[in-house]
Order: structure tokens, then C-alpha cells, then sequence
């Protein structure tokens, strides 16, 4: 018996590429750098923040009293939902799964309490402890989607019994949550589950943290992160970025919507971790990850290309463009990451928008420098793959379609 199949609807991502799919277009067609300095004076860590339209929509929602207080990564989250949320257009959907990841978690709110016990500067604030708990992003979305009485499903007895997880593995943090939203859906526990994936990670401890690892790039050229650069222009060029994403899975007979995409093929692994990064330099995970997303892929349906993890790490790299060879062999690799520094744990769904966005209406212009992998154009792609991993040796692949 075959499974049914999974459409990912409603996809809304707020990044450094933009926060709409028109702006997502236009970043990935100029192709152009938009990073900034973390320390102005100093000028010596690059990071990728939002553009300016997903700040406006932050700063107006962070204005309202009600979600005053929250960290930031939440406010980003919520940002990303109500424009999903939005999408539905008034459609009743019981969602019985809410799963959110990232990486970090409240971490300027955080680092702020943290900072004040230890100045002792006055009493903590009494929302302290719920603003900074790894589950507050998931548990915000799940009262917004319960606010919304248009789009809560007519009242049975299982209206509202949503399972509100929150998920926090690195930077797979965004496919563990679709994992766990496709996990309620084959087992028939949902019908319709909300992920997605938040990060709000430019603080200068949260960078510190890189370096002591040797992989936060110091380039102040164009480019300050450069995934598969040429093996002449190698070296480690990580830098961070903040985003956010959310989507519905829905599964059963539904009627297409534009802008819909079918998951066709998700696939994980853990492989032992060599190293503080947890990647093997033949690139294990990678490899089990994309084999098992390569299962689901129907039978005659041929894969046009892959969105590499690919964060500017030359080992990192290096192992993915190991592992893609071996499975794949030759096929069309990008990576946005020169774009958007890496989102952590919210990295999946901004690879998710750009594969939207190719499979659509194309808009990949190259990488901009010379790099490792051959050129090879995505031409009119139907099918994508896209690779995330992360430390403890997590990796988790992805094959989306266009309907």
C-alpha cells in the first residue's frame, strides 16, 4: 500500500534572502553580499541579519503589548507564522502537531538574564524563566494558532488536542521538526502539523563560541563566507545569520494551492562523531541521510539538483561534496550560505524557501568566486534535494517536488 502523500503548504521564511518568495528571487538573481559588521568599530565579524522588510515586520509585531518581553528568536518564529497562518486564507485546519526547532533557543534573552544575575543589577523579571525556555517559541505559536478561531477546525473531540513540541539538535533543528511533524502524520496521530525552524544567534558570545572552534571567518572582502570556494581560495569562512521559517504539512486528498510543494522523501542519520563538529571527512551522514531520502523518490522521478548544507567550513565542505558524489555523482549544487550566513537551526527552511523559489521560477546565478563544484545550470528543476547537519553528527536530507 502506498503512503499518501505530504504537501508542505503555507511556507513563509523571513532571512537575510528576504521575506517574501519575490524577494527571496530577486536575492538569489543579483546575487549579491549583504553582511554586516557585529562590532562596527572593530569591523572583524561579519554577520547576515534580516533585511529590511523582515526587521519592519519584527520591530511592528515586538510593538504590540502582547508580545512584548519575548526573545527575539520567538518574535521571529511568530513572524514566520502569522504569514503561514495567513496563507491558509481563512481555510480550517486542525493541526495536531506544532514542532519547532532551533539551535540556540532564547538566546538574547538568555544572555541578558545571565548577564544581569551575575552584575547583580536588581531582581530578574518574573517572565524570566518562561521567556527563556527551550520550548517558548513552539508554545507562542500554538496560542496564536489557537487565537485564531478562523482557522481552528470545526469543534469535535479532538479539536485543539495539539501535541506542542519543541526541538532543539543543532542545525537540523528544522527537518527534526518536519521529522517529527511527518512522524504524526504517517502514524496517523495529525492530519495537518505546523513546522519550522527559528534562530536569533548574532551575539558576540554565540560568535565567540565559532572561533574558539577555528571556523568563524575574519575575511573582510566581498564574499566573508564562501561555501565550496576553490581549493586556492579554501579556508574556514563561517558566519552567522538570523532567520525563521514555518510551514504545514498536510497529508490525505487536498487541492493544490500555488506555491505548494510535495515532500517527497525525508531520510536521517547519526554517524560517530570524529570530531568537535561531529562530520567525518568522507562525509558518513550526509551520505545515509540523502540515501534514505532517495527511498521515498517514485519511481521515474529523477532528482535535478541539491541545496547543500555547505556553511563555509572547508572540511565541512568538503565532506558533503564527498558524500554527493558518491550517491549522486554529477549533478547541480548550490548553496546559499554566501547569501545568508548560517541560520543554524533554521538553516533547513530558508533552503526550503530557495527551493521553492527554483523549482518555480529558477533564479540560481552561481556561486560568485571560484569554487569546487562544476557549473552545472538548474535548468526547469521539478525535483530537489536539500542536505542540513550538525553537530553531534546529525544529518538529516530531504528530496520537495513541484506539483
Amino acid at each position: 500500500m502506498a503512503a499518501e502523500r505530504l504537501i508542505i503548504r503555507g511556507l513563509s521564511t523571513i532571512s537575510p534572502l528576504g521575506s517574501s518568495r519575490k524577494e527571496v528571487l530577486q536575492t538569489l538573481t543579483l546575487g549579491r553580499a549583504k553582511a554586516q559588521w557585529l562590532d562596527a568599530a572593530e569591523q572583524t565579524r561579519p554577520v547576515f541579519p534580516l533585511t529590511a522588510s523582515g526587521m519592519n515586520l519584527v520591530e511592528e509585531l515586538s510593538s504590540q503589548a502582547r508580545y512584548q518581553g519575548l526573545d527575539r528568536t520567538t518574535l521571529l518564529a511568530l513572524t514566520a507564522a502569522r504569514q503561514t497562518f495567513a496563507a491558509l486564507r481563512g481555510e480550517r485546519t486542525e493541526l495536531g502537531c506544532i514542532s519547532i526547532g532551533s539551535a540556540r533557543g532564547a538566546t538574547n534573552s538568555l544572555e541578558r538574564s545571565i548577564a544581569q544575575h551575575l552584575a547583580k543589577e536588581g531582581t530578574l523579571a518574573a517572565d524570566t524563566s518562561p521567556t527563556t525556555t527551550a520550548g517558548n517559541t513552539t508554545s507562542w505559536i500554538a496560542q496564536e494558532y489557537l487565537a485564531h478561531e478562523d482557522l481552528l477546525a470545526p469543534k469535535s473531540a479532538h479539536s485543539n488536542t495539539i501535541a506542542s513540541i519543541s526541538t532543539s539538535m543543532t542545525c537540523t533543528s528544522a527537518f527534526h521538526a518536519l521529522l517529527i511533524a511527518t512522524a504524526f502524520l504517517r502514524g496517523g496521530m495529525a492530519s495537518a502539523a505546523l513546522f519550522g525552524g527559528a534562530e536569533s544567534c548574532l551575539t558576540s558570545y554565540t560568535v565567540a563560541q565559532l572561533e574558539a572552534l577555528r571556523i568563524y571567518s575574519r575575511e573582510r572582502s566581498e564574499w566573508p563566507c564562501r561555501p565550496c570556494a576553490s581549493s586556492e581560495h579554501s579556508s574556514n569562512t563561517l558566519v552567522l545569520g538570523e532567520g525563521a521559517g514555518t510551514a504545514i504539512l498536510l497529508g490525505g486528498s487536498v487541492a493544490y494551492l500555488p506555491g505548494d510543494m510535495e515532500l517527497l522523501g525525508i531520510g536521517w542519520a547519526l554517524e560517530a562523531t570524529p570530531s568537535a563538529t561531529g562530520i567525518s571527512e568522507d562525509g558518513r551522514g550526509f551520505q545515509g541521510a540523502m540515501l534514505g531520502a532517495l527511498a521515498g523518490l517514485p519511481a521515474g522521478r529523477v532528482l535535478d539538483g541539491v541545496i547543500m548544507h555547505a556553511p563555509g567550513t572547508s572540511k565541512g565542505d568538503e565532506a558533503e561534496l564527498r558524500a554527493i558524489e558518491r550517491v549522486l555523482g554529477s549533478v547541480p549544487l548550490c548553496s546559499t550560505k554566501h547569501l545568508t550566513g548560517h541560520t543554524y537551526g533554521a538553516s533547513g527552511m530558508i533552503s526550503l524557501a530557495t527551493a521553492q523559489v527554483l523549482l518555480s521560477e529558477g533564479g540560481w546565478s552561481g556561486f560568485p568566486y571560484p569554487a569546487r563544484v562544476a557549473p552545472l545550470p538548474f535548468e526547469a528543476p521539478r525535483t530537489l534535494m536539500i542536505n542540513t547537519a550538525g553537530f553531534g553528527g546529525n544529518a538529516i536530507s530531504i528530496v520537495v517536488g513541484a506539483l
